[in-house]
């Protein structure tokens, strides 16, 4: 394991322990030895995920998960300048909210980073509750990006629920919808590109906003040419 690696894996355990000037240390010492800030919002992450995954089994206490998320507020105040220097390169605005979701404000606020990271001005929607809130919302903030981070507890039926609001609402036409929905078997069809993780998710949104970015410019061309 490279020196790099190793401060990565200490932080990730300061975040999963709920230290914050552990996770602010290792982040520090991360950088200095070369990590990018994807790295850190990798390592980040993967304490996130786990924590996500054992509060499904069994409910941490708000104590324990208020920790947890110092730790990741800690680790991520050291790349802030970082993040605000990518943020805006697309010129689209992204919310993200989990929908059922125990402990979703956790992952809600990992991935705002990560696409912050990529280039999205983004809007942390943690306190939605319902589908309807999470869209209604969106469309108020004009957003052109929505990620609902679903929980994988009945995902189907979650999915299924948002789906019904997308359509009875009419949002599809009003901005790009990315579900995260973890463990959804690859059987099940949407209207709309559902990501099975929320490193997926990213993907997904790097593309579209390239694509959507590249439509722009072609159509300046041409009426720039006419």
């Amino acid at each position: 394991m490279s020196e790099i690696d190793q401060r990565l894996q200490q932080l990730t355990n300061a975040v999963l322990a709920g230290k914050s000037d552990e996770a602010r240390q290792s982040t520090h010492a991360a950088l200095a030895r070369g990590g990018s800030k994807n790295d850190i919002l990798e390592a980040v992450a993967e304490a996130v995920n786990i924590i996500i995954d054992l509060n499904e089994v069994e409910e941490y206490d708000h104590e324990r998960l208020g920790s947890v998320e110092g730790a990741v507020n800690s680790s991520i105040q050291v790349i802030e300048d970082k993040l605000s220097a990518s943020e805006g390169r697309f010129s689209l605005k992204a919310t993200v909210g989990p929908v059922g979701l125990k402990a979703g404000n956790l992952l809600s606020l990992t991935v705002s980073n990560a696409l912050r990271s990529i280039g999205f001005h983004v809007t942390n929607l943690s306190k939605t509750k319902t589908p309807l809130e999470l869209l209604r919302n969106s469309e108020e903030l004009r957003a052109d990006l929505v990620i609902p981070l679903l929980a994988r507890e009945d995902v189907e039926g979650q999915l299924q629920a948002f789906m019904e609001e997308i359509e009875r609402g009419g949002f599809k036409t009003k901005f790009e919808i990315v579900p995260v929905a973890p463990g959804l078997s690859s059987s099940v069809t949407a209207s709309v590109y559902v990501a099975r993780d929320f490193g997926e998710a990213i993907s997904r949104a790097t593309e579209w906003a390239l694509k959507r970015r590249g439509l722009q410019l072609t159509e300046k061309g041409s009426s720039t040419s006419v």
